[in-house]
């Protein structure tokens, strides 16, 4: 089986830098992936970061307006919402009719194992009504901030969550 090169035959430019992928080499040695790399091939092992530092507990898909298409993904905690650069779910894909401070903010916590939406700005809907202070999300629900639509899709919850430790 051929090694895995990153470019498709026929194409000339190779896909972007993915830090966190290793190509398997034949000689079985690490080369850096940065051109700026100085040490050694045989140097420092590849180590991944703990992927459940931050786990994804759920999802934000744009399903309409600027960003349409986009998963963001929510993590434990509050989940700032809005334009600024301290939302942790930042929707900055040109729609203006979003406010720049934070409009809203979805919240997961392991302990209640539930998801909710907490509304700063009059103008945030949920399912097309405005949102009163907060609202328990189970799954499937449109929020629409400015032009932007996005459909909430949990993944943890009273079946499942990442401290479970199994």
């Amino acid at each position: 089986m051929p090694l895995y090169r990153g470019v498709k035959k026929g194409s000339s430019t190779p896909p972007p830098l993915d830090p966190t992928r290793r190509v398997a080499r034949p000689d079985g040695k690490h080369r850096p992936s940065s051109p700026t790399a100085s040490a050694p091939a045989e140097a420092t092992p590849v180590i991944a970061a703990d992927a459940l530092t931050n786990p994804v507990v759920g999802w934000l898909a744009i399903i309409a307006g600027p960003g349409r298409g986009t998963v963001l993904p929510l993590s434990y905690g509050v989940n700032d919402i809005g334009r600024s650069a301290g939302a942790r779910v930042r929707l900055n894909f040109g729609d203006s009719t979003v406010a720049p401070e934070n409009q809203a903010a979805i919240i997961y916590t392991a302990r209640s194992r539930h998801f909710y939406l907490q509304s700063v700005a009059a103008e945030t809907l949920l399912n097309g009504q405005p949102v009163p202070k907060s609202a328990e999300l189970t799954g499937g629900e449109i929020l629409q901030i400015g032009q932007t639509q996005l459909r909430f899709a949990p993944l943890c919850g009273p079946d499942f969550d990442w401290r479970d430790g199994g």
